[in-house]
C-alpha cells in the first residue's frame, strides 16, 4: 500500500475522526461556547423558536383533564429556519512530505492546525454577532463617573435578563467584558467603597464577581481575541474584538431548539469536524480537508444588554 494511499484510508478511521472532532472541541473557544453554547441537531434545515419583546417565551400547562388532551409542542410557519452552513479548511500537503511522515501523525497535526484556525473564525462569528444584536443600554457604563454605581447597574442587568429569559432557575447570566473593562471598573469610587480597608484591589473575575447578585447563577468570562485594525502596509493598530463593550445574556450550558436563551450554535450532529483527504491537481500530494456544518444564531436579544464602557 502507497504512502499516499494509506493517507486516505487513514482518514477514514474512527481514530482518526474521534482525534479531528476531539481537537476541535479543544480549540473551540471557551468563550464563544459561553456565548453561543451548540445545540445538536439532526439534519442540516429545520425549524427553531426566536423570543422578542412581542413573543415572549410561556411556560407551558402540563396538566390534563381526564379524558381531555395533552399540551402538544410544535413548530409552526411563524417559526424561523435554521440552515448550518458548510465550513470547510484544506491543508495541501507535499508528497515530500508524506513521504517522510507517518500517515496517521502527519493527519493529527493537520487536524490540530485546521481546528485552531477554525476555533479563532468561530470566536470572532459569535462576538460580531453578538455585539451586532444585544440592545445597547446607554445610560449604563460610564464607569469613570464616580458617581455612578457599576455594581447597581451589573446587578439591574441581571435582574432584567432573568425576568425577559422567564426561563426560571435552569436560566443563567453570562458577563463577557474586556480586561480594559475590569480596570475601570476597580478604580471607580463606589466599587471602591464595597472593599472598605482596602487600599489595592486586584481587578479580577473572583472579586468582580462577588459583587454580583445571585453569583451561582451568573459566570463572567474576559474576551481577549483581538485583531489587527490597520490597514496592510500601515503601523499596527491592535484591538480587541470587544474594545470597550460589556455583554451579558442569558445562557444554558446545553440548550434546545426551543428555550429562550440569548444566542446558539446550531451544529449536525455527527458532522462535526470530519476529516478526509482528496488528490492535488498537479499529482505532487494530496489535500487533507477538513469539513462541518454549523450556524451562529441569535435567538433572544430582548433576554440581553450591551454597555458602552467609558
Amino acid at each position: 500500500m502507497s504512502d499516499k494511499t494509506k493517507l486516505s484510508v487513514l482518514s477514514g478511521r474512527p481514530t482518526i475522526r474521534e482525534y479531528a472532532q476531539g481537537a476541535a472541541q479543544e480549540a473551540t473557544s471557551e468563550l464563544a461556547t459561553f456565548i453561543a453554547p451548540p445545540v445538536e441537531v439532526s439534519k442540516h434545515t429545520g425549524k427553531y423558536k426566536v423570543y422578542d419583546e412581542e413573543t415572549r417565551f410561556k411556560i407551558p400547562e402540563t396538566m390534563r383533564g381526564l379524558g381531555g388532551e395533552a399540551t402538544i409542542i410544535r413548530f409552526d410557519q411563524d417559526d424561523e429556519n435554521y440552515d448550518c452552513s458548510p465550513h470547510a479548511i484544506d491543508s495541501p500537503l507535499d508528497n515530500i512530505e508524506i513521504e517522510e511522515e507517518e500517515g496517521e501523525a502527519l493527519l493529527m497535526e493537520t487536524a490540530d492546525e485546521v481546528a485552531a484556525l477554525a476555533g479563532l473564525s468561530h470566536e470572532k462569528r459569535v462576538i460580531d454577532t453578538a455585539v451586532a444584536n444585544a440592545p445597547v443600554i446607554a445610560e449604563k457604563g460610564d464607569w469613570t463617573d464616580d458617581a455612578k454605581d457599576p455594581v447597581a447597574e451589573l446587578n439591574d442587568t441581571i435582574i432584567n435578563i432573568m425576568k425577559a429569559a422567564g426561563y426560571g432557575s435552569m436560566m443563567q447570566v453570562g458577563i463577557v467584558l474586556p480586561p480594559s473593562a475590569l480596570v475601570v471598573f476597580f478604580a471607580n469610587a463606589k466599587v471602591k467603597g464595597y472593599f472598605p480597608g482596602i487600599e489595592a484591589i486586584a481587578p479580577t473575575l473572583e472579586n468582580f464577581k462577588k459583587l454580583l447578585i445571585s453569583a451561582d447563577k451568573t459566570f463572567t468570562k474576559v474576551s481577549w481575541l483581538s485583531y489587527d485594525a490597520a490597514p496592510k502596509g500601515k503601523a499596527k493598530d491592535k484591538k480587541f474584538f470587544l474594545e470597550d463593550k460589556l455583554l451579558a445574556f442569558a445562557r444554558l450550558d446545553k440548550p434546545t431548539r426551543r428555550d429562550p436563551s440569548f444566542m446558539k450554535t446550531f451544529r449536525v450532529r455527527g458532522r462535526w469536524m470530519m476529516p478526509g483527504t482528496y488528490p492535488r491537481t498537479d499529482g505532487r500530494g494530496e489535500v487533507v480537508k477538513m469539513d462541518w456544518s454549523e450556524q451562529v444564531l441569535l435567538t433572544n436579544a430582548a433576554a440581553s444588554e450591551q454597555y458602552n464602557i467609558t
